[in-house]
């Protein structure tokens, strides 16, 4: 019986840190950051003539 205690809270932490990891909301400040260079994407150039 209080090995099923032990097993029930063991598995109950582990969940909890599981679960904790996941909610991370800090952002990556590399994404911040703006592009280098402006450049439009290939094919895209304007095709009126």
């Amino acid at each position: 019986m209080n090995k099923k205690w032990l097993y029930a809270l063991l598995t109950g932490v582990m969940a909890v840190g599981v679960l904790s990891a996941c909610g991370d909301t800090e952002e990556d400040p590399t994404m911040d950051e703006e592009p280098a260079v402006d450049e439009e994407p290939a094919g895209e150039e304007d095709l009126e003539g």
